[in-house]
């Protein structure tokens, strides 16, 4: 009698059901840039077993009477960006920039003043001084048209030029879908390396507000010196949020959008039409509402200073923070105003270097909006 051919070993089949599950894990958020630990413990990993109670509790005790649970705060949907629940610290970060676009050094606490709903504010933290960055990088990778590829690509791989060691950057592409390509990092070749992904596009659509949407969330909880920087057209295709609402959530997030047209290389070329005026338009606006900065560069050569001028102006930028004089937890968006004085409290004047009075301008978000209770 012929022998039966023995069956596949239950091992394997364990082996490969394991691995298959492994594959269907989801790729990490964003994580916030950490600091290394000074502790001198070995950070632990995976689950712990519960060591439980640790105190022998008599057997005759009466059992206690649990205290009853906190009920979670609710919050209100309709909020993008609140403060924070456990203090009313409003932070706002301010740049004071010439007709160049250079930032204006120098300025002290004394120097500015800062309004809320009309109301003059105490600034009780205030910090100046070049700092790291933490930022995002938006690329849109579309398939509607080569050049624009082409263009978006080149401008992306410029802004490496701006790094520094201890700067995080993250990049996200987007098309119909938005897709993290890699995670915060201070490693300069694991950002060339996200970017060598972007060769064949995946779809025509342009979801801009989703995509700005999806990234201006995910840097809520980034502290320190961040923006978005967005290397797109300005189209919006196919987004399920309409361009109000981008606007609003703009408004209300603290992380400013630098946007870098790849558009304006083109149009110049061709012909402006409806589109394009609108395109521009948004990015615009969705800058000046966030509190950063458009940029529309009409030959590849402009690139590399508009990313040292966003550099400059994010390391350099000041930090101030107040606490509201009006403490009610309303939920509302509230106006701020600042202003740049002198000792005496009157507008500052400052002259260039031939005694010619310099132009200045200022640039912050315009408001923020408080806890709701």
């Amino acid at each position: 009698m012929k022998s039966k051919k023995p069956y596949l070993p239950i091992a394997l089949v364990v082996v490969v059901v394991a691995a298959l599950a492994f594959a269907s894990f989801p790729p990490k958020w964003f994580a916030q840039p950490q600091a290394p630990s000074t502790s001198g413990q070995q950070p632990t990993t995976g689950p712990q077993p519960d060591v439980g109670e640790t105190v022998m509790v008599p057997k005759k005790s009466q059992p206690t009477t649990p205290a009853p649970e906190k009920k979670p705060e609710k919050i209100n949907p309709s909020d993008i960006y609140t403060l924070s629940t456990t203090t009313n610290l409003v932070n706002v970060d301010v740049l004071v920039l010439d007709n160049n676009g250079s930032p204006l050094q120098n300025l002290g606490k004394k120097n500015f003043q800062l309004y809320d709903d009309g109301v003059p504010q105490a600034i009780t933290n205030f910090g100046t001084g070049e700092a790291p960055m933490t930022i995002c990088m938006l690329v849109e990778f579309t398939d509607r048209w080569w050049p624009y590829l082409m263009v978006a690509l080149r401008y992306s791989y410029a802004f490496l030029e701006v790094i520094h060691p201890k700067d995080y950057v993250a990049v996200v592409s987007f098309d119909l879908h938005t897709q993290i390509l890699t995670d915060f990092t201070q490693d300069r070749s694991e950002v060339r390396g996200a970017l060598d992904q972007l060769r064949i596009p995946g779809f025509r659509e342009s979801n801009l507000y989703d995509a700005l949407a999806y990234v201006q969330d995910r840097m809520k909880e980034v502290k320190g010196r961040k923006a978005i920087v967005a290397v797109v057209t300005g189209i919006d295709t196919f987004s399920k949020l309409t361009y109000d609402q981008c606007l609003k959530i703009a408004k209300a997030s603290d992380t400013p959008i630098y946007p870098i047209s790849i558009l304006e290389f083109i149009t110049i070329r061709t012909d402006e039409n409806i589109t394009t005026l609108q395109a521009k338009n948004a990015l615009k606006t969705i800058a000046e509402y966030s509190g950063g900065q458009a940029y529309f560069p009409r030959f590849e050569q402009e690139v590399p200073s508009d990313y040292q001028q966003i550099a400059q102006q994010l390391r350099m930028q000041y930090s101030l923070g107040f606490v509201p004089t009006n403490a009610t937890k309303d939920g509302q968006f509230h106006k701020l105003k600042i202003a740049v004085v002198d000792d005496q409290g009157n507008p500052l004047t400052i002259f260039n270097q031939k005694g010619k009075k310099l132009k200045y301008h200022i640039v912050s978000r315009d408001g923020y909006y408080a806890p709701k209770s």
